[in-house]
């Protein structure tokens, strides 16, 4: 008989991973009006900023978390959340530097995506199902969002996109992973409950 817990932790965090998706896909229609009717004339003439600073005030609430991890995973965390930071910024100014604005959401959609998904999974170093019911719903939702655009008026499938889905993902993985008390990164013992260090 299998005693290990369920793969799913958090219903109510399944439900916001289904609903967050479930937006996205609602309002694939009418993303390209809402863009460029009321999104991005309120972030003219600097669109890039906006992104940066929104991916430094995410990852910094994610070091906030982290920081409560105790001495012994705070460094580590940090280490790691600066790399996303770093990869996330170079994306950024590299293959998204001459891209539409809209392009350059989906590394923050999937990122967050990502997280919430993450934070509804059961992740232990020990039982890889977590994990793989995650990695599936970030792909599925991920690959459907862009080959769906195929089929709609006004939207067009790119290859560019696709990445930024999946890159999205994994920098929040990565993120979440670094930050979150649920993490299997996180060391456990006296010195990782403390947040003195």
């Amino acid at each position: 008989m299998d005693a290990r817990p369920g793969i799913l932790r958090s219903p109510a965090w399944a439900a916001g991973a289904i609903a967050f998706a479930a937006v996205g896909f609602a309002t694939l229609s009418i993303a390209p009006k809402l863009w460029l009717g009321w999104i991005l004339p309120r972030l003219q003439p600097h669109v890039t900023l906006w992104y940066v600073g929104a991916g430094g005030a995410i990852l910094a609430g994610l070091g906030a978390w982290a920081r409560s991890a105790g001495a012994v995973n705070r460094a580590p965390a940090f280490a790691a959340l600066a790399a996303v930071m770093g990869v996330y910024l170079l994306l950024l100014f590299t293959v998204y530097r001459h891209e539409p604005p809209a392009k350059k959401w989906h590394l923050i959609q999937y990122g967050l995506l990502a997280g919430v998904t993450l934070e509804a999974v059961r992740l232990e170093r020990d039982d890889w199902r977590g994990a793989l019911v995650a990695a599936m719903f970030l792909f599925v939702v991920g690959t459907a969002d862009e080959v769906s655009q195929n089929f709609i008026p006004m939207r067009t499938f790119r290859w560019l996109d696709l990445f930024g889905n999946y890159a999205g993902a994994i920098l929040g993985a990565a993120a979440w992973l670094a930050a979150s008390p649920h993490s299997p990164w996180r060391r456990q013992g006296p010195q990782a409950a403390g947040n003195g260090g």
